[in-house]
């Protein structure tokens, strides 16, 4: 699940910064020859081993976890309690200890370091939304992670390409060091140049080992999922699960309770002007079947974006976790060896796709594509440029006799102009006006749309959590309105203010009924960036990430004009 993500990439990047010191530590007093690199290796494994033992204590530490005994989970969640009984049983394994974050984003996730003495732990969310199926469902999955040992199976895939990394930075390093501590003996390029070689070869390997590890991770997925449906004996459960965690569409009841929800909402918001009653009756009637839950319609195009969106596709290589269109699929072809029918069919919706966007979005894609990537690739055309203007002036080569440094000076003073227009287009681009009132259910039907390509929204509800639930440090939110539920990105621009956000704001603002303006945007999971967040006791909060972008802008251009001041003035 996303908070399960969100705990792998806090654990790697704390200890990224451990392998970074220890590495600089040893590139500059241990020998770069074999003996140095076995050694650093040797560093590289115990880091890892030392990563493997301490991170269920850091998790423990960093999430604010509710442990229960486990006889008192027995008696308050009797049918979580039977599904874990019956895994224990059959595997001959200790009960795991189960922990509950109180917190209404529902998700779930498991940790520890062997089948024996694992952790499992779901949210309130997991216990409001979901029913006792699927409930059921999510636990079983996660117990498939502690009977399938992923533990273990996961450290030792992710420390190959670890491995692979340590090798090539030790290699590349040796190269830069071995003129300096041969003494520039006979040989001594040629054994620069086998360096080098091995440098980038383990750099390549270290790539294609770092995506295939990514591509394990996934299968493992695949694996818990199909425990999960071994388990509950219905694929569906977990599929309706997903479709509540993943998308969080959530409409249940009767047409009635749902009018009256609604009403019940605009009368507690009519006095706060921040929800327009005319539009109340409409929010939760798109996409909501006669019998008052979301329709298949609704969910196709929700997964719409999964199956087709070209993004999907970038995605899904660089993620742990199937999309969950992707895993929704699998367990749809499992049902027919449990005697069950697809209760979420996908049949419809590349007909829906193509009647929102027609047969392809590639085109949209590429524009997204560059409009994010003009900054950074002019700036790297003006690096090669500079780079073959150095060989050149060292190894006098024709295309120094182009180029003069005045005329060099004179491209770089014009490429921060452009690279200033760049980031100006890209913000207008990514941060568009036109905010309309949408519920979730609207937006996460929306297939295109992308980190690049938003949808100006305006949204009213209630802030029933933090976007990673139970992490004291998490400066994002989780949203609910009438039609379902939404991750929101708070996302400043400057760490400190993130930080400061997260430990004076957050939990002040959960349980309030807020208007929120921003950017829906997907990548993989729905959510919206903030503009500007209003509560009803009338605080007004703003989120300046637009402006500094164009800060960035006017920071190239001062560049360019200091640049363009320097060719006009000093003499060449």
């Amino acid at each position: 699940m996303g908070l399960k993500l969100a705990t792998s990439f806090a654990i790697m990047f704390l200890f990224a910064l451990v392998y970074a010191v220890v590495f600089a530590i040893g590139i500059w007093f241990l020998p770069t020859d074999l003996f140095g690199l076995l050694i650093m290796v040797g560093f590289t494994l115990l880091i890892v081993l030392f990563q493997y033992g301490i991170s269920p204590y850091i998790i423990q530490w960093i999430y604010r976890i509710d442990w229960i005994p486990y006889e008192r989970f027995m008696r308050e969640y009797p049918h979580l309690s039977e599904a874990i009984d019956k895994v224990a049983s059959l595997q001959g394994i200790k009960h795991p200890r189960m922990g509950i974050i109180h917190d209404l984003n529902p998700n779930a996730f498991t940790f520890g370091h062997t089948k024996n003495n694992a952790r499992i732990v779901i949210t309130d969310g997991i216990l409001r939304y979901l029913d006792e199926e699927e409930q059921t469902a999510v636990v079983a999955h996660e117990l498939g992670h502690v009977v399938h040992n992923d533990f273990i199976i996961m450290t030792v895939v992710f420390a190959i390409p670890l491995i692979l990394l340590t090798i090539a930075r030790w290699s590349y390093y040796a190269v830069l060091f071995s003129g300096r501590r041969s003494g520039d003996r006979d040989g001594g390029g040629n054994i620069a140049l086998i360096l080098f070689a091995v440098a980038v070869l383990s750099y390549i390997a270290y790539y294609i080992g770092y995506l295939i590890s990514l591509v394990v991770s996934r299968i493992r997925e695949y694996y818990a999922d199909e425990h999960s449906a071994e388990l509950t004996e219905d694929p569906n459960t977990l599929s309706t699960a997903l479709v509540k965690i993943a998308y969080g569409l959530l409409i249940g009841g009767t047409e009635a309770q749902i009018k009256e929800r609604n009403k019940s909402r605009v009368r507690a918001l009519r006095g706060l002007g921040i929800f327009d009653p005319k539009k109340a009756s409409h929010l939760a009637v798109e996409g909501v079947g006669k019998a008052g839950v979301i329709s298949n319609d609704a969910i196709q195009r929700a997964a719409g974006w999964d199956l087709f969106n070209p993004w999907a596709k970038y995605f899904q290589i660089f993620s742990t976790h199937p999309l969950p269109a992707k895993r929704i699929q699998r367990l749809n072809e499992q049902c027919e060896s449990y005697g069950k029918s697809a209760e979420i069919d996908f049949s419809e919706a590349r007909k829906l796709k193509e009647l929102q966007v027609g047969k392809s979005m590639a085109g949209e894609f590429l524009t997204d594509w560059f409009v994010k990537a003009l900054p950074g690739f002019i700036f790297t055309v003006l690096l090669i440029f500079t780079g073959f203007w150095v060989f050149g002036y060292f190894f006098s080569t024709p295309f120094s006799t182009l180029t003069t440094l005045q005329n060099l000076l004179l491209l770089w003073s014009i490429g921060f102009v452009i690279i200033g227009l760049g980031y100006i287009l890209r913000t207008s681009y990514m941060y568009r006006s036109g905010f309309e009132p949408k519920s979730v259910l609207e937006l996460v039907t929306v297939i295109n749309v992308s980190p690049i390509r938003p949808v100006p929204a305006i949204i009213d509800g209630t802030i029933v959590g933090k976007g990673i639930p139970g992490y004291y440090f998490s400066d994002d939110l989780f949203f609910q309105d009438d039609t379902g539920l939404m991750y929101i990105d708070y996302r400043f621009g400057l760490s400190i203010v993130d930080f400061f956000w997260a430990i004076t704001r957050v939990n002040q603002l959960i349980g309030q009924r807020v208007r929120i303006r921003g950017w829906y945007r997907r990548g993989p999971s729905p959510y919206l960036q903030i503009d500007r967040l209003e509560t009803e006791s009338g605080k007004t909060y703003r989120n300046y990430s637009k402006h500094i972008s164009y800060l960035g802008a006017i920071i190239f251009f001062l560049i360019g004009a200091v640049l363009l001041y320097f060719w006009f003035t000093i003499p060449f």
